[in-house]
């Protein structure tokens, strides 16, 4: 890959998106099972002869990871909108910058 802001392939921006944003669904899905089953045992764990505070330590858990999961989703979100959006604005200045180039080769070159 060269230096600078060259970018060799630009589809690979989209590509890269399209997997950042797939990574996204994976974890909210994967992330959902442990949550529902810790839930789940808060509330087995928060009543009866379970005094403890383990039903309060589990709640505190399932909502530290939600937040967490979310979190981790909604950046894989973000950076599948940044790299589909610099994308498409390279492509979309590469073609412009091209169709200047053409118009302008009928042109006598002002600089000799």
């Amino acid at each position: 890959m060269s230096a600078g802001t060259d970018i060799e392939d630009p589809q690979s921006l989209n590509r890269a998106g399209s997997g950042a944003r797939e990574v996204a669904a994976q974890t909210r899905t994967a992330g959902a099972h442990p949550v529902d089953e810790t839930r789940s045992a808060s509330r087995d764990f928060g009543s009866g002869d379970w005094d403890g505070g383990l039903g309060g330590a589990l709640t505190g858990l399932a909502e530290i990871w939600s937040s967490q999961v979310s979190a981790l989703a909604s950046d894989c979100d973000s950076l599948a909108g940044q790299c589909g959006g610099s994308g498409m604005l390279y492509q979309r200045t590469e073609a412009a910058n091209t169709q200047t180039m053409r118009s302008l080769s009928g042109e006598p070159s002002p600089f000799g």
